[in-house]
């Protein structure tokens, strides 16, 4: 090939590549979450590993502290198309997800690794099957820990030591059938005005896992902390069901690896997080009461009374009768 034809040939191979980068797809993440939180680690992971498996032609782009608005907004976002990516709590789709409801019930998991299997099998399909006909598709799901209660002048032990204590709890109506039924009173507080309420004592206590008691400054108020771990509910990673079909089965399938490994690192960190959070809390004078000092029997007899209110039909009876069998 001559001089000139090398020539030309080496300026279309760049003109490609200019082409093919102008031609990449930007994928927007909304999150709610600040740079260096563990979840938008994880989140850059996906974005990074995206990148490299489809040889750029998707990017994402992560809107972090809730650029987009909040996890409700969210929510709303990817199921209308507005927002390609969204992680939010699975807690926060009780309303419109039959499997969420379910999954947020209290005292269901013996453990993580005990609702890791369950998510792993038939019920993490139902719980697929049901997000994509609100217009989503499930790509992973995040650790959230175990949420536990804390409060403020006395250690939460037994199911009296509920009676006439302010609970902080989400906007969930799982969690306000949840502390009425235990003897408190429920009140709802938005997570960022919590340390507010907690000085001006129109709460006596709250409920939420390890790192975000720690991080939050809550553990400065409320000094005992009860691993009663009464719910796990997972993050989870959700893309617009409108922008997955207009990927190709290889970008689709990039999608989901890149979500994989960015939801297996983020349990790394979530774990390592945890321990460094009652490390702290302990040094700055929290009192753990560690799960075999609370008598759960005791409470769960309350707890399980919930779910007549959510377990609607004989189906989703079977469905529970079966986690709670399940190893």
């Amino acid at each position: 090939m001559s001089r000139r034809g090398w020539g030309a040939f080496a300026l279309g191979l760049a003109m490609t590549g200019l082409f093919s980068s102008a031609e990449a797809k930007d994928l927007a993440l909304a999150e709610i979450h600040p740079p260096g939180h563990i979840i938008v680690k994880a989140e850059e992971l996906f974005a990074s590993r995206l990148a490299e498996l489809t040889r750029g032609e998707l990017a994402v782009n992560i809107k972090h502290s809730a650029q987009l608005g909040n996890e409700e907004k969210s929510w709303e976002s990817v199921r209308n198309g507005s927002v390609d990516v969204v992680r939010i709590n699975l807690g926060g789709m009780v309303k419109d997800i039959q499997s969420a409801r379910l999954l947020s019930l209290p005292y269901l998991f013996r453990s993580r690794e005990h609702m890791w299997r369950v998510l792993g099998g038939d019920f993490g399909k139902r719980v697929k099957a049901e997000v994509e006909k609100t217009g989503a598709v499930v790509l992973a799901y995040y650790d959230s820990g175990a949420r536990s209660f804390y409060t403020t002048h006395k250690p939460i032990q037994k199911r009296s030591d509920f009676n006439g204590l302010r609970i902080r709890v989400q906007d969930s109506p799982v969690y306000k059938d949840l502390i009425s039924e235990l003897g408190g009173t429920p009140v709802v507080v938005s997570y960022e005005k919590v340390n507010e309420a907690f000085s001006k004592g129109e709460i006596d206590g709250a409920e939420n896992n390890l790192p975000s008691y720690v991080s939050s400054g809550h553990h400065q108020y409320a000094r005992y902390y009860s691993m009663d771990e009464h719910s796990s509910v997972p993050e989870i990673l959700l893309m617009s069901k409108k922008s997955w079909d207009t990927l190709t089965a290889e970008q689709q399938k990039a999608v989901t690896t890149a979500a994989a490994e960015s939801s297996a690192y983020m349990k790394k960190l979530w774990a390592e997080s945890e321990a460094q959070a009652l490390a702290k809390a302990r040094k700055e004078g929290a009192v753990i009461l560690e799960k075999h000092q609370v008598y759960l029997s005791g409470i769960e007899t309350y707890a399980v009374k919930v779910y007549s209110k959510y377990v609607t039909n004989s189906e989703d009876l079977g469905v529970i009768l079966d986690i709670l069998r399940s190893e």
